[in-house]
Formats: structure tokens, C-alpha cells, sequence
């Protein structure tokens, strides 16, 4: 997988790809570069769809591409130690006000998801794409992987308890996903609630 629009991407978001391709830990089979790419993909789409404008493009960029930077070290407050980590990398060149835009991009893809203006919305939402995509259950195959390794879940019930929680609790935030990813994931929810009840 690649960027679509490398040319808009700062060298710090190519520099941060090639560290985490070195660094992030094998058992990572859901959190990896394929991932981060996508994210920074959808969020392409959306700059492109709302006519953001190149400044505010740019730190959505690289809050995609380092939203989860600090799984190098660990997937535990992985969000706050890839803002901490990422803060030498962004003083030489963003003032404070830019830096914590990115931050509160980063943050919003935590879960529970609660972004606090637009832009977290697009990469809260963009975090979170695949639940209302066709590749929902070979992504969420590979995080079932990820889980069995961290001991989230230990089998295939509680996996599928877990999604389906998931499912209920999250919401998309921005119109276009709203429009392009709701009815998708609400069509997965009744199969995996159907998988439940044997059906």
C-alpha cells in the first residue's frame, strides 16, 4: 500500500514511516504501516472532499501518519507517548499552536473516540474507516491476531462479544462518512449479532 498524494506529505511523515517500518515489534499485525496509510489515505479523501486548506492539510497529514508512533515503545498510552515521542521532531519547525492541533488529532483517535473540533473528527473517523468497509473481516482478522498476543481476548466468543460492543458504541462523526460507512457497519453488527445467536 502507498500513499496517494505523496507529493503533500512533509519529509517528517516519510522519515517517521521509515522508523516505524524499522521499529514497530513483529506481533504488530493489525497496527502497521498498511494501517497508518490508510489512515493518512482516507484522511486524503477528506482534505480533498472539504476543500481543507494546505496548512491545515498538512498537520492532518502528519497526525495520521504518527497517530500511533508510540506502538515502537508500547501499545499502552500508545496515543500520548507518540504526541510525547513526536514533540523534538515538530519544535524545529511548528509553532506551539500547530503542535497542539496535531496532538489533538492524535488524541481523538483514542477509544472512546471524543474529538474535540472538525479535524479530529477526520482522523477519528479515518482511524476507525474499515468498520464500514468491505475489507471489515480481513482487518479485523488481523487485530483478532494482535489481541490474542496482547491477551485482550484469549478466544473466538470473546472476540466476537468484543466487536459487536464495539460496533454498538461507535459512531462515525463527519457527514461524509456518516454517508459512506454507516449503513455497512450497521449491516456487519446484525451479522455478527446473528453469528451469535447461531443463526
Amino acid at each position: 500500500m502507498e500513499l496517494h498524494n505523496k507529493v503533500s506529505y512533509p519529509k517528517l511523515c516519510f522519515d517517521l514511516l521509515e522508523e516505524m517500518s524499522e521499529k514497530f515489534p513483529n506481533h504488530l499485525t493489525y497496527h502497521t504501516i498498511e494501517h497508518i496509510i490508510d489512515v493518512a489515505n482516507v484522511c486524503d479523501h477528506y482534505i480533498r472532499h472539504y476543500g481543507i486548506d494546505d496548512d491545515v492539510a498538512r498537520l492532518i497529514r502528519i497526525a495520521a501518519i504518527s497517530h500511533d508512533y508510540g506502538y515502537i515503545f508500547s501499545p499502552e498510552e500508545h496515543e500520548e507517548r507518540s504526541i510525547v515521542e513526536l514533540r523534538p521532531k515538530l519544535n524545529a519547525s511548528f509553532s506551539q499552536e500547530d503542535i497542539e492541533l496535531i496532538n489533538g488529532m492524535i488524541r481523538a483517535t483514542r477509544v472512546p473516540q471524543k474529538p474535540g473540533n472538525f479535524f479530529e473528527e477526520i482522523v477519528a473517523d479515518a482511524d476507525l474507516d474499515y468498520l464500514g468497509r468491505d475489507d471489515y473481516d480481513k482487518l479485523s482478522s488481523k487485530l483478532y491476531q494482535e489481541f490474542l498476543h496482547y491477551g485482550v481476548v484469549s478466544n473466538d466468543e470473546q472476540w466476537l462479544e468484543l466487536q459487536i460492543k464495539f460496533l454498538e458504541n461507535h459512531r462515525y462523526h463527519v457527514s461524509l462518512a456518516i454517508e459512506n460507512r454507516v449503513f455497512k457497519k450497521q449491516q456487519k453488527l446484525s451479522e455478527l449479532k446473528n453469528l451469535r445467536s447461531g443463526e
